[in-house]
C-alpha cells in the first residue's frame, strides 16, 4: 500500500529562477519545471507515488510537457498521470518496469495506465514560447540518457550522468565492461565541456543542487580516464553520499560486489569485472 502525507502529496518545491522551479520527493529526486508563454516543460516526473500532476498543476496553469531524462522508474513513474510523454527511443525499453513491485493499487488511481510516448532525439529544440530548450544525447548511466539546455537560465539540466554524489555506471539496460562504459561517459562530458559558453550552472537529479560545471566536467573526465586505464582508486566500500550498495535491504543488493572511484568532486561507482 503507497502511503501519502497529510496533504496528498509526496512533494517540495522551492524557485531557483524566474518561471523556473526545482520539484523534490521523498526519495530525493530533483525534478525541473521550466514554464515559458505558451507551456512549460517538467523535466522527469519521479517515482509515481502521489499526484504530481496535481502538484505542478499548482504551480502553473500553462499546458504541461513531460520529458524524460532517461528510462529509469524513479524518473519515469509519475508519467502515468499523462496522455503522453517524451522520451529518448533507448528510453523506452525500461521506463515502464518499476524498481520494486508496488501491487495493483499503484495504476488504480492513475489517469493513464498506457500513455504514449514521443521521442526525442539529439539536437531537438523544445520551444515553450519565448524559451527554448535544447536536447542532448549522453548516455552513460543509461542508453536513453538525455541532458537539456536552457536558453532562458543558461542552466545544464543532466539527468544522473553527472551529479554531485555519484553516477553509477552498472544499472545499464545491457551491463558493458566498465571501460567501455567510462568511455562513453567521458565523451559525453568532453561534448558538454565544448558547449560550455551555453550554460552557467549544472541541475543534476540527485545530491545537491547546483554544482559548478567547470569543477565537475573536469573532475569527471580525468576520472572517466583514470578508469579507463585501470589506474583509479578502486574503493571496495561503495557506500556514501546517499547511496548504499552493502546492506540486505539495499535495491542494488543484487549487483553483488560493487566499488566506488573517485577524483576531486567526481566519483562513480561500477560492478568490476570477474
Amino acid at each position: 500500500m503507497i502511503n501519502q502525507d497529510s496533504g496528498g502529496y509526496f512533494f517540495g518545491k522551492w524557485q531557483i529562477a524566474e518561471d523556473t522551479w526545482c520539484i523534490t520527493n521523498r526519495w530525493s529526486n530533483f525534478m525541473y519545471l521550466l514554464i515559458g508563454k505558451e507551456k512549460a516543460l517538467l523535466i522527469d516526473s519521479g517515482t509515481g507515488e502521489g499526484n504530481i500532476r496535481k502538484f505542478v498543476e499548482e504551480i502553473t496553469d500553462k499546458p504541461i510537457m513531460v520529458a524524460n531524462t532517461h528510462g529509469h522508474f524513479d524518473y519515469t513513474g509519475g508519467n502515468f498521470w499523462w496522455k503522453e510523454v517524451w522520451m529518448h527511443k533507448e528510453a523506452v525499453e525500461c521506463a515502464r518496469n518499476a524498481f520494486v513491485d508496488w501491487g495493483p493499487e499503484f495504476l488504480e488511481d492513475k489517469d493513464y495506465p498506457e500513455y504514449g510516448i514521443n521521442l526525442l532525439k539529439d539536437c531537438d529544440i523544445i520551444e515553450l514560447g519565448e524559451r527554448s530548450v535544447k536536447v542532448l544525447s549522453i548516455p552513460a548511466h543509461n542508453e536513453g540518457s538525455i541532458a537539456f539546455i536552457d536558453s532562458k537560465t543558461k542552466g545544464l539540466f543532466s539527468g544522473d550522468e553527472l551529479e554531485s554524489g555519484q553516477v553509477l555506471l552498472f544499472v545499464r539496460n545491457e551491463n558493458l565492461p566498465i571501460r567501455e562504459v567510462a568511455k562513453a561517459h567521458r565523451t559525453n562530458m568532453e561534448r558538454l565541456k565544448s558547449m560550455r559558453d551555453e550554460f552557467d550552472y549544472i541541475w543534476p537529479a540527485h545530491n545537491g543542487v547546483p554544482l559548478l560545471p567547470d569543477r565537475y566536467l573536469n573532475d569527471f573526465i580525468e576520472l572517466d580516464t583514470q578508469i579507463i586505464e585501470g589506474r583509479d582508486n578502486k574503493n571496495e566500500n561503495a557506500n556514501g553520499f546517499g547511496f548504499g550498495a552493502n546492506t540486505e535491504d539495499s535495491p542494488f543488493a543484487e549487483f553483488g560486489k560493487l566499488i566506488r572511484s573517485s577524483y576531486g568532486v567526481a566519483s562513480i561507482v561500477y560492478k568490476p569485472e570477474e
